[in-house]
């Protein structure tokens, strides 16, 4: 299933005509049919990705997986263990999620210093490291601007200036996978985001085209995934679609997880085209929408566009 997620090779956008057209032609099939796409030729230095990842495993070990497992959930799962038919119906995953993360701001303000143990020389890796991925996130905004018919700058232009920031999240081995979920199912907020994952150790899944959860499978290689925030369907009214995902938890290994967002500034105006307002808000401040959506991240996506058509849009 997994080899069936389209795959875009960005070097074709650097070859001649009939290259970049093909590119293009592929990238918008990929954000019209399925919403979420594997990019390769990315420009993401692949040796800096690494190093990305020592730093979120070490930073985990480190840091965070004491508390983690002190937690109240990891406490109750951990007791649950030996299963009981009793207990089988008795899923906690609308409640919480089996991951241990927490979100660095890069743009406009960043937050690092939040965060003393990360040292001086891991900060200039991570800064290096996003600046990296603003540039690959623009130069999807400018392909997907341009396949929507639009200037393209018109992404680019309506975010600025846009909000980064990145989650790095763990999903450690659960001892009851059967009770919870590593992330419930949502769709994402912003923009456009860029994620860098585990080689190894899977659970992630996208809801396509409303009838069927595709399993997202380890990073091959360098490989960097892709997909639609809430913001982007706005605009596009509808032609691209931010989709439902979820992380299911599992009972062998830990998967990593670095999502980078990027998003509207929060006074940003976004508003969809006149042809598409019976579906989708008109002109809202972003920062509305996003506080809108803390309450209402995992519940229904639609219901939360006519919310905010009525509230603000």
């Amino acid at each position: 299933m997994d080899m069936e997620i389209p795959v875009i090779d960005l070097e074709g956008l650097n070859g001649d005509a009939a290259e970049r057209t093909q590119t293009m032609a592929r990238l918008h099939q990929a954000c019209k049919d399925w919403g979420f796409f594997w990019v390769d030729s990315h420009g993401v230095d692949a040796a800096l990705m690494e190093e990305v990842k020592r730093f979120v495993y070490g930073h985990y070990d480190d840091q965070l997986e004491d508390k983690f497992y002190a937690s109240g959930l990891a406490k109750y799962l951990l007791q649950a263990a030996v299963p009981d038919p009793e207990d089988s119906n008795k899923r906690v995953s609308d409640q919480v999620d089996w991951e241990s993360a927490y979100f660095i701001r890069h743009h406009p303000n960043n937050n690092v210093v939040d965060f003393p143990e990360i040292l001086p020389p891991t900060r200039e890796v991570l800064d290096t490291y996003i600046a990296q991925m603003v540039s690959l996130a623009e130069q999807l905004a400018e392909c997907m601007s341009l396949n929507l018919g639009l200037d393209g700058a018109r992404i680019k232009d309506t975010f600025a200036p846009p909000f980064v920031g990145t989650k790095f999240a763990m999903y450690p081995a659960c001892p009851r996978p059967d009770l919870v979920w590593g992330l419930r199912a949502h769709t994402d907020a912003g923009g456009i985001i860029l994620l860098l994952q585990d080689d190894v150790v899977g659970g992630l899944e996208f809801f396509r085209g409303d009838r069927e959860w595709v399993p997202v499978g380890p990073t091959k290689g360098s490989r960097i995934f892709v997909n639609i925030g809430d913001q982007v369907e706005v605009m596009s009214g509808g032609s691209y679609r931010s989709v439902l995902h979820r992380v299911a938890a599992g009972s062998e290994g830990r998967r990593l997880s670095v999502a980078t967002f990027y998003n509207p500034g929060m006074d940003a105006v976004v508003a969809a085209p006149a042809m598409a307002l019976q579906l989708y808000p008109g002109a809202y401040r972003f920062g509305d929408y996003l506080d809108y959506y803390q309450g209402t991240k995992f519940a229904d996506k639609a219901a939360r566009f006519r919310a905010v058509k009525e509230l603000f849009g």
